[in-house]
């Protein structure tokens, strides 16, 4: 690790001021708003004292780490993406961040209250989904820092532009080269994927389960299988949904690599959508007096079809940043300004030097060429340039030159 780059000649002040203001509303703003409004809540309908003495060592716990994690995510913001300072302050969020969750458990003190008000919510198990999510944005923090660190020492001048890749060179199975590919881009898709498919519906379910047990009513534990039911087929289309998302954020739009993980994650969701619309059919007659029997199989399968035009536009998008892409020099995408300029680099560095003329030669007083003397039996002098190379002048220009140099 480079200390040099904890320096503060290196960091910004505004994108400072924009990731402790993220980072504020994130932990802070909005935490401690919930709190406030329970506490409120609480206050006007006389809840049990316990619940209002909870919330209170959670207003406590909001307000530290709140605060400190704010003054962490203005260095992390400040810093520029590949540096070690960034990684060291992203990593650092990230870890507190899961301490500043299970804290607010507050050693299961929580969920006992919760119990004893005949509300069985297991606390536990929420948290552990919130773990899986955050160890997700602990590999992110790594995946920016391996993707953003080439381009940033490109752009500091600590390291030499890679070579353009010749597009002509280029086959339709090269596009599966890891190097095309963006770790934190990845691991943001498929960790979006699993929140939306996996963590999102069982925490409703985590949710439903607990207030239908507070009735204490032995007809719902039919209605309590089926969620249970219902939650295991959702993981199982779930978790490959989030595996697959993966090399779709992974690799960059234009590439068949990119193209294929997309439709098949379309055609999983489709599965995925009919699982949790039970087919279109939902039947409630567990309880004496109460039936319900709802059908809106339409209304879901044009749910489906509106999914299933995904497809239509993960070829679109191939279609359209194909040619981008390939005249960029095959780029990873790293979805911000720096990657635009490194790729300016990559273009100028691959092109070849162009040789010096006479015409291009440093004016007089810049003491930078030396003209040889004149060659016997030659119309054409050589020219000597600063590098060492020599240039063949065109043969007028090379008698005055001569005739510059014999005056002087």
């Amino acid at each position: 690790m480079n200390v040099g780059e904890f320096s503060w000649k290196l960091a910004s002040l505004g994108k400072g001021a924009v990731g402790a203001l993220l980072d504020a509303m994130k932990y802070l703003v909005v935490p401690l708003s919930i709190v406030f409004t329970l506490a409120s809540v609480l206050e006007r309908a006389e809840g049990p004292e316990v619940f209002r003495t909870l919330l209170q060592e959670m207003q406590f716990l909001v307000l530290v780490f709140g605060i400190v994690i704010t003054v962490l995510g203005f260095f992390r913001g400040a810093y520029p993406k590949g540096s070690y300072s960034r990684l060291t302050f992203g990593m650092t969020v990230a870890v507190l961040a899961i301490v500043y969750a299970l804290s607010l458990l507050l050693g299961g003190r929580l969920e006992d209250a919760l119990a004893r008000e005949r509300f069985d919510l297991d606390l536990d198990l929420l948290f552990v989904l919130y773990f899986i999510l955050a160890v997700f944005t602990i590999f992110m923090q790594l995946g920016e820092f391996v993707d953003h660190r080439r381009p940033w020492m490109v752009e500091t001048g600590m390291s030499a532009p890679a070579e353009k890749e010749v597009r002509e060179q280029h086959r339709w199975y090269h596009d599966f080269r890891v190097r095309y590919g963006s770790l934190y881009h990845g691991i943001k898709v498929s960790r979006a994927a699993l929140t939306g498919y996996v963590v999102l519906p069982l925490i409703v379910f985590i949710l439903l389960r607990a207030g239908f047990s507070s009735l204490n009513v032995d007809e719902v534990d039919d209605l309590l299988s089926r969620l249970d039911d219902l939650a295991a087929t959702l993981i199982l289309f779930g978790l490959p949904i989030a595996a697959i998302s993966f090399p779709k954020g992974f690799y960059p739009k234009g590439s068949l690599s990119r193209l294929l993980p997309a439709v098949a994650v379309v055609v999983l969701s489709i599965f995925w959508i009919w699982t949790l619309g039970m087919e279109g059919r939902f039947v409630f007659d567990s309880i004496d007096g109460i039936n319900l029997y709802l059908d809106y199989t339409g209304l879901l399968l044009w749910v489906v079809f509106g999914t299933s035009l995904w497809i239509v536009y993960y070829i679109l998008e191939m279609l359209v940043y194909r040619r981008e892409w390939e005249e960029g020099g095959f780029q990873k995408e790293l979805g911000m300004k720096r990657a635009k300029v490194a790729k300016e680099t990559v273009v100028m560095g691959a092109q070849a030097p162009s040789e010096t003329t006479v015409a291009e030669a440093p004016v007089e007083g810049t003491a930078m060429a030396d003209v040889s003397a004149p060659l016997e039996g030659s119309n054409e002098r050589p020219v000597e340039v600063a590098d060492g190379s020599a240039a063949e002048s065109p043969t007028e220009a090379s008698a005055d030159i001569g005739q510059e140099n014999r005056s002087s």
